[in-house]
């Protein structure tokens, strides 16, 4: 009976946490190279009226500026301009880890590593999905009655796991618990791999690394090729074969490496509110922001806004990084709005390409964008469900 009253009551909690209609953020390709500013501070105001420029120019180099207010405040996006690009292209889905060993052994090659972009020459990888767990090591501990399992820390400690030690349990020795790939997992080595083969452990059923999808291209193919080898001999990938694409297609003029995102932001804010679009917004303010600021700051999930920190203080900061951020999965469907909930923003609206939206005028507030009107929910559920399971266990 209390079987059934426990599967009955987690039933309930699935069923209270799905949305009545589908609801999601959107994603662009170009939220790579970009950062959008959320101006939701109090204080803040915005007047349309006197024009927003499209572009603007820094250190000789051309931005797109887009500017269109919310529900939650004005928003300010600057863009990296698209071209398109003649080339070979590769593209990778799967598992991938970038140990610190591989990242060590691609530098010693000549590689340049910048965030999530690998540049080896004229070859440029980037990192298009990772997992949403972890940004490092210390957003993951380990737990279970052994401390066999390596989870996210806000999850951990409510797992619960029967108090047996296997004896491959010691292979856990030569590694340790952190951040693969925004995923919390055991990180991986030859020696702790081979230990757990020796136990007769696969180790893909104890190293959590999470899917990964790479685009790579460069102008040559051949060089696109030799760089390609590089990187999965680097990464311990077999590959039987490679193969490299030749297309056009559209992408950044500038790469994210050679062009200062906080410049960039900064000179924007600076010629808004020298127009008398934005008024309230302080220097400090600014160069908050320009500090905060990275390509790829964009879209619901990274955009920066005026947020509570983890320590429970105010600053201008990316969503993601804010206190219990409501991160959710988004689709390509173009850009996000602050509204209610009823209608994603679409490229074809008012307010994507450069234009004005909605009413002329309108004073900013400390709204943020975690509303009741967003039903997809990534973290609590599963706490919750944990806890559930965890009562169950005890009332057996």
């Amino acid at each position: 009976m209390r079987r059934v009253y426990a599967l009955l009551v987690i039933v309930a909690f699935i069923a209270s946490m799905l949305p009545a209609r589908s609801i999601g953020a959107c994603f662009s390709p170009s939220d790579l190279y970009s950062v959008e500013v959320l101006l939701n501070k109090p204080g803040i105001e915005y007047n349309l009226s006197p024009g927003v420029p499209g572009e603007i120019d820094v250190e000789g180099r051309t931005f797109l500026l887009k500017v269109w207010n919310g529900s939650y405040g004005l928003h300010v996006r600057v863009e990296i301009p698209t071209v398109r690009q003649l080339g070979a292209h590769w593209v990778y889905s799967g598992t991938l880890v970038l140990t610190s060993d591989a990242l060590e052994k691609l530098r010693e090659s000549g590689w340049l590593i910048n965030g999530s972009e690998l540049i080896r020459g004229n070859a440029t990888f980037r990192i298009t999905n990772q997992g949403w767990e972890c940004k490092s090591d210390s957003d993951c501990a380990t737990g279970g009655c052994s401390g066999e399992v390596c989870a996210p820390k806000v999850v951990v400690g409510r797992i619960a796991t029967p108090c047996v030690y296997a004896p491959w349990y010691q292979c856990f020795q030569l590694t340790s618990c952190g951040c693969v790939n925004g995923t919390c997992s055991w990180k991986p080595n030859p020696e702790f791999e081979k230990c757990l083969r020796n136990y007769g452990v696969d180790p893909s059923r104890v190293i959590r690394a999470g899917p990964t999808g790479i685009v790579g291209k460069a102008p040559d193919p051949d060089e696109l090729r030799e760089a390609v080898e590089e990187l999965l001999k680097a990464t311990g990938i077999n590959c039987t074969s490679v193969e490299i694409q030749s297309r056009s297609e559209e992408g950044p003029a500038y790469r994210t490496s050679e062009v200062n995102a906080s410049k960039v932001v900064e000179k924007a804010l600076e010629e808004l509110v020298s127009r008398g679009v934005i008024r309230g917004l302080t220097k400090e303010d600014i160069v908050e922001i320009a500090k905060a600021a990275e390509w790829g700051n964009a879209g619901w999930n990274s955009h920066i806004g005026w947020y509570e920190t983890k320590n429970g203080t105010y600053s201008w900061i990316p969503y993601d990084e804010s206190k219990d951020p409501l991160l959710i999965r988004t689709v390509g469907c173009g850009y996000w709005d602050t509204g209610n909930g009823d209608s994603a923003v679409s490229p074809d609206e008012p307010g994507i390409n450069g234009t004005q939206q909605g009413t002329p005028e309108r004073t900013g507030s400390s709204s943020t964008p975690a509303s009741g009107s967003i039903k997809t929910v990534c973290g609590p559920g599963l706490i919750v469900l944990l806890s559930l399971g965890v009562i169950g266990r005890r009332r057996k």
